[in-house]
């Protein structure tokens, strides 16, 4: 793709810009926070599993481009942001619906033929269009599960329990949080089960701590508040969504449920809540 095949817009977020491709189509232009060859090592590892990915809940890779010297990354532009800000600007948003689509999108990568773990599940990773459909975004930490064991990427050495560092300990697995374990299709469940708390409250897991080590101490107790907000019962966190949370959060990895399960069971809880409305 020819970079001079757009214009460029105002920024969205750090090294990201919004722009017009062929002067017809918007689209969000991702670059480098920081020049160096670390970045480069990184785009080229999220561009050779973004292009695999072709499913109607994850965003689409419309191609990639070298300007002034770096890689950029060109996808669609969301004009509904990210989930959590949808959910915010939207109380009467079908979150249930939104979570269905997020479980398609990683059934979609976990039972392909080499399974693809998404690595950086989060609200913010959730991307929602002007229809207000949901697709899964960034796959820069995402890696495929080879011969049943997590793949790193070239040149990727870094240990995984200094990557949980920052609020994204807020969706991280247990085991990966402390270094037990390195990213996998389960703790791509244990994300999804904060993603489904965050759009029912329509705030971020743990909202309240800003303290990294009393969310750790939560997170590897397996100590979990039920939200109860009047907000949060009516975009659909029943009791039956709670025991799917909690399933997901299992403190043992194995005992997770399948991503088929998970999108099953949303789908169920969909259905009735749609009979219900009727």
């Amino acid at each position: 793709m020819k970079s001079r095949s757009w214009n460029y817009l105002p920024r969205v977020a750090l090294g990201t810009f919004r722009g017009r491709f062929l002067e017809q189509h918007d689209v969000v232009i991702k670059g480098p926070r920081l020049h160096d060859e670390k970045y480069i090592r990184g785009a080229l590892h999220e561009i050779s599993i973004w292009r695999k990915l072709k499913h109607r809940n994850i965003l689409t890779l419309l191609g990639s481009s070298v300007h002034d010297g770096t890689i950029h990354m060109v996808s669609p532009f969301m004009e509904n942001g990210t989930a959590l800000e949808y959910v915010r600007r939207n109380p009467s948003a079908n979150t249930l619906q939104l979570l269905v689509e997020v479980a398609q999108g990683l059934e979609y990568m976990h039972t392909l033929d080499m399974p693809i773990i998404h690595g950086d599940l989060k609200g913010d990773n959730v991307l929602v269009s002007e229809a207000g459909v949901a697709y899964l975004s960034d796959f820069g930490l995402s890696r495929p599960l080879v011969y049943g064991h997590f793949a790193p990427a070239s040149g990727d050495t870094e240990p995984s329990s200094q990557r949980a560092t920052g609020w994204n300990v807020r969706y991280m697995a247990p085991e990966v949080i402390l270094g037990d374990a390195p990213k996998s299709l389960a703790s791509d469940i244990y994300s999804l089960g904060r993603v489904m708390e965050e759009l029912f409250t329509a705030e971020i897991p743990f909202g309240r701590s800003t303290s990294d080590y009393d969310i750790i101490m939560r997170v590897t107790g397996g100590i979990h508040d039920r939200p109860t907000g009047s907000g949060t019962i009516s975009r659909g966190l029943d009791d039956c969504i709670w025991m799917i949370m909690l399933h997901c959060w299992d403190i043992e990895p194995s005992a997770r449920p399948h991503i088929s399960d998970v999108r099953q069971r949303l789908c169920s809880s969909l259905h009735r809540r749609t009979q219900k409305c009727h």
